[in-house]
């Protein structure tokens, strides 16, 4: 049976990459996810008793808005309750292979990268995104294995600005406001959900994430904490700031598309402003890294997965149909098939340098 996710009314079943044949869809739980924004729908079927988690599921994808992205959280969220998914961008992607070969790039974390000296209070304002279904954190958890506070603040005391100028100057707003609010709640770090600025202060958080990046304040998008907690772990081992990424192509030799709307500007060596990607509003910014040593990190929501691997940036590009910064990653099948068939949800991370051994015990 093939369900069609999509939130996008521009996004069409064509611009998938293949079609499956009638047969094969027959037999199989196919899922054809089209856009971003769409992993609350398929938490839906499942709650409705349309798709069985029990029998192996195939997450269709294209390589536009932000199809790879949901279906890593989607996969993720299947992989989370014990079940089989594999992301397809080619028909050949039909078999299952052993996925005990990429579970292998994520072993338990060091006890001293996750855990911190001192408690860290780190700043929650408004809830984790709808679509983050697989990225939930436990507040007691991540305070007893991190040492880190997770304060709940009103997403109400950003919105509260009104609606702002539509360029910079309410930008410039938006940081202030964190500011204020980093400031008043005492926090290391915070994670905002940036999206609900974008019908009621009708501007974006990505100038005010990348301002407090760039100043050593760790700040995620979309109310991401796993995102967050990862943040601070590279801060504590690297001290660099990190460029939080959705995966948007994904090559059998190791190639990776990577793209967001926000990054720190000490990571690029030019940048340009334009428009927030799925909205088409507010500021957003269009970066390009240097080519180098790359490191991509991610911990999971438990606290018990790692990712750290060193990676090579290739290149950079800019398409209209992605988010705005967008950079190409070299690494190894191995952490193509971790994509594909078991990844850490969506975002990750991309730090400057080579790192990984950092995060394993010698």
């Amino acid at each position: 049976m093939l369900f069609t996710l999509c939130s996008n009314l521009h996004t069409e079943v064509s611009d998938l990459p293949f079609k499956l044949s009638e047969s094969f869809i027959d037999d199989h739980q196919v899922v054809a996810v089209l856009s971003g924004g769409t992993e609350a729908q398929f938490v839906q079927l499942v709650r409705d008793k349309k798709i069985d988690l029990k029998r192996p599921i195939y997450l269709m994808v294209s390589g536009y808005s932000n199809s790879l992205a949901a279906s890593l959280e989607i996969l993720s969220f299947i992989r989370q309750r014990n079940g089989i998914g594999k992301v397809m961008q080619h028909p050949k992607d039909v078999n299952f292979p052993d996925i005990n070969e990429s579970l292998s790039l994520t072993r338990k974390p060091l006890e001293k990268v996750v855990h911190n000296d001192r408690t860290q209070r780190l700043g929650v304002i408004g809830l984790p995104s709808d679509w983050l279904i697989a990225s939930r954190v436990d507040y007691k958890l991540a305070l007893e294995t991190m040492n880190v506070e997770l304060v709940d603040i009103p997403i109400q005391e950003v919105t509260s600005l009104g609606e702002v100028d539509p360029g910079m100057k309410g930008s410039e707003a938006i940081y202030e406001r964190l500011k204020e609010i980093i400031a008043k709640y005492k926090l290391d770090g915070i994670t905002l959900r940036c999206f609900d600025l974008l019908t009621t202060v009708k501007n974006t958080g990505c100038i005010a994430l990348s301002k407090l990046n760039d100043e050593g304040i760790p700040a995620s998008c979309e109310g991401d904490i796993p995102v967050l907690l990862t943040m601070m772990a590279c801060k504590r081992l690297t001290g660099e700031p990190g460029f939080m990424v959705n995966p948007a192509r994904i090559q059998q030799d190791g190639q990776i598309l990577l793209a967001h709307c926000t990054i720190p500007l000490r990571m690029t060596e030019k940048h340009e402003y334009t428009t927030h990607f799925e909205s088409g509003i507010g500021v957003a910014i269009h970066g390009d890294l240097p080519a180098g040593d790359y490191t991509l990190v991610k911990l999971s929501n438990d606290m018990k997965r790692l990712l750290a691997v060193n990676v090579e940036l290739t290149r950079c590009q800019y398409e209209q149909n992605l988010c705005r910064t967008q950079v190409w990653i070299k690494t190894t099948p191995v952490v193509s098939n971790y994509f594909m068939t078991d990844p850490i949800a969506n975002h990750h991370l991309l730090i400057h340098g080579h790192h990984a051994a950092k995060f394993w015990r010698e």
